[in-house]
């Protein structure tokens, strides 16, 4: 199992134009934050969810945490900043920059709304967003395996069928 901010590397290597993963100051639900920060999280939430339904087990040992903007892995939306500028590459597993490479493709044109949505869709998220201390915001995505292989089958059958 690796870790969210090896996955985040590898999102943020794989933008070269500087894009997506930017540091422009946006708000939303009553909050501030990079823009970049919050897609790049949105991006780590939905290949955990995926990553489970596919396999039944968790790609990245980090928890989650249910925020107003959606899931955030505190590692990385904390060390956002430094994550963009140290340019190392994650050694992972050719099967897991496979997978990592499949979610880049289908979530690169998603707006940053459309990702928070599709985070909001979580029933995970759902049930924990509104609570304040964040143990009680600590998400248990493995909970909810058979109902992320429903959510995501379709997302599974385009991934299968994409060219890289």
């Amino acid at each position: 199992m690796i870790r969210a901010r090896d996955a985040a590397k590898y999102f943020i290597n794989k933008d070269k134009n500087h894009t997506l993963f930017t540091k422009k100051l946006i708000e939303k639900n009553g909050r501030k934050f990079y823009d970049g920060n919050a897609r790049l999280n949105k991006y780590l939430h939905m290949a955990q969810n995926i990553y489970i339904a596919k396999t039944g087990e968790k790609l990245f040992e980090d928890d989650l945490y249910a925020y107003d903007n959606g899931a955030v892995a505190l590692d990385v939306q904390e060390n956002f900043a430094i994550l963009l500028n140290r340019k190392s590459e994650p050694q992972l597993e050719e099967s897991i920059r496979d997978f990592l490479d499949r979610i880049y493709m289908i979530f690169q044109n998603a707006t940053l709304d459309e990702l928070i949505e599709l985070s909001h869709e979580d029933s995970e998220w759902e049930s924990k967003h509104a609570f304040y201390s964040k143990r009680e915001q600590k998400m248990d995505s493995l909970a909810r395996i058979d109902e992320y292989k429903e959510q995501y089958r379709d997302v599974l059958r385009v991934m299968e069928g994409l060219e890289l």
